[in-house]
């Protein structure tokens, strides 16, 4: 089985819940990436790119995208380790405010347990 392929079914999360799904603000260590792309064509919402730094590839989030749906797929797929999701917005409620939490890890596998 090529990487490609193994990358790509064998560590996809399949957040079936509406619930586990929460918008966040992607983060990336430049100093971690090491430009594959495996990110960009992993992510659904097209909010990252690839751009040339200091004469490298770095994967980087599109210019004011917040359009992360938190697949989780860019934090699956990464051999670095290299990508990071945070909160970027708080929801208020009649009674109190509370932020949304951390986005649970991606599965890395298809098991239903």
């Amino acid at each position: 089985m090529s990487i490609v392929k193994r990358l790509l079914f064998e560590k996809f999360p399949t957040w079936d819940d509406p619930e586990e799904c929460r918008f966040h603000r992607v983060t990336i260590d430049t100093d971690a990436c090491d430009g594959c792309r495996m990110c960009v064509i992993a992510c659904p919402a097209r909010v990252l790119e690839v751009r040339r730094e200091n004469g490298k590839r770095k994967a980087h989030v599109i210019e004011g995208s917040m359009g992360c749906i938190s697949c989780n797929n860019c934090m699956a797929i990464c051999r670095n380790e290299a990508i990071g999701a945070t909160e970027h917005y708080r929801l208020t409620g009649f009674y109190e405010t509370q932020g949304i939490g951390a986005m649970r890890p991606p599965r890395t596998s298809f098991s239903d347990e």
